[in-house]
């Protein structure tokens, strides 16, 4: 008896050393990583290999973005007929799931993935239509602007868009801006008095824009209040917003040739900040592209890797996670130019491109193309 209770005892001092080992180990790993620089985590569907989309390249327009971890949403067509179908990045399979005789010009999903805005013209006729992930209608509505528009979403009600587009005054030779308030449920446009192309919803009720017609402030307004919007930082230029993840682009007092990404989370409560290189366009920082896909999850940038002027240079740019934490950044990989990106829900890939016609495995980073261009 007592032999058996001394082998039970053994057993577990045994069993801790080995935990205590295996916690040495682990932290030894973590300990040797460089500093700054951060691990990408091995994906699940790492050793998968990736599809090419099945296509002929002429038709396609674009990919619309990620429905789930492996689907995305691509818009292809031609003169005559237009279609959206769901693409599996890993087994190749296409399914249209819908198709309309008219051009789709502007498609946008919502924040759940299930409901697509789609805005069609036909016969100089503009429509807004939105369909479910499953390609069924469920409203159309006419628009009196016959050309593009800007939409977005807001994140926390579906029955809520802003709907955005330059006009243009032939008599006063003068462009401005017009921004409406799409109430879908209730089918009705309000006219704001919004001076940019691109305001961005942060709550149900409160949005964030830039001016671009006059201070070039960001201003915070109330969709529920008549009132004249604040500004709440005259030094951010241009900005980026992902639910309570706040980026703001802001010139350096210090260093003529860099600027610095200002983040913010929750917004308004954040002071981190990392310095980049310094891109300009008439004498004004350019606007670049960053990404997220969860809350309070990985960042990713598309970061010039010198400081020029465009039009003078065509400088270089690279894929980077951006560790606001440590106020650092983890180069990733060379990119062509500044392009816009876009993170799977699971964030082990990245579309990348004017068309997200390209596609990463952040486990083993390499730029791929889903299409191949036919002769």
């Amino acid at each position: 008896m007592i032999k058996k209770r001394f082998h039970y005892i053994d057993g577990i001092l045994l069993l801790i050393c080995c935990c205590l080992f295996l916690f040495a180990c682990s932290t030894e790993n973590k300990n040797n990583e460089a500093p700054g620089e951060e691990q990408e985590q091995t994906s699940n569907n790492g050793n998968q290999e990736l599809a090419s989309l099945d296509i002929d390249y002429r038709l396609f327009q674009k990919v619309v973005g990620w429905l789930d971890n492996e689907t995305l949403l691509v818009h292809i067509g031609d003169s005559e007929t237009q279609q959206l179908v769901t693409f599996d990045i890993f087994t190749g399979n296409i399914n249209q799931i819908y198709s309309v005789d008219s051009f789709i010009l502007t498609v946008e999903l919502n924040q759940a993935k299930n409901k697509i805005l789609l805005q069609e013209i036909k016969n100089e006729q503009t429509s807004f239509k939105i369909v479910t992930s499953e390609g069924n209608l469920i409203q159309s509505t006419e628009f009196e602007f016959a050309s593009y528009v800007n939409f977005h979403w807001n994140p926390l009600s579906n029955n809520t868009v802003f709907v955005s587009h330059y006009s243009f005054d032939p008599e006063s030779e003068t462009e401005t801006i017009n921004v409406y308030n799409w109430d879908i449920e209730n089918d009705s446009f309000s006219r704001k008095k919004i001076p940019s192309l691109s305001p961005k919803w942060y709550t149900e009720n409160i949005y964030l824009y830039v001016d671009e017609m006059n201070d070039g402030g960001l201003y915070i307004g109330d969709i529920r209040k008549d009132k004249q919007d604040m500004m709440i930082n005259q030094d951010i230029s241009n900005f980026y917003i992902n639910q309570d993840t706040f980026i703001g682009l802001v010139g350096s007092d210090i260093t003529e040739n860099e600027v610095l990404l200002f983040h913010e989370y929750p917004f308004l409560l954040g002071d981190k900040v990392i310095s980049i290189p310094k891109v300009t366009m008439n004498d004004k920082p350019i606007k670049l592209n960053f990404t997220q896909s969860t809350r309070n999850g990985k960042i990713y940038g598309v970061i010039p890797n010198q400081s020029f002027v465009v039009g003078e240079e065509l400088g270089s740019y690279h894929l980077s996670r951006l560790n606001f934490q440590k106020e650092a950044r983890h180069d990733i990989l060379e990119l062509p130019e500044n392009a816009p990106i876009a993170l799977s829900p699971d964030e082990e890939h990245l579309l990348y491109g004017w068309r997200l016609e390209n596609i990463v495995d952040l486990s083993d980073p390499e730029l791929i193309e889903l299409l191949e261009i036919l002769n």
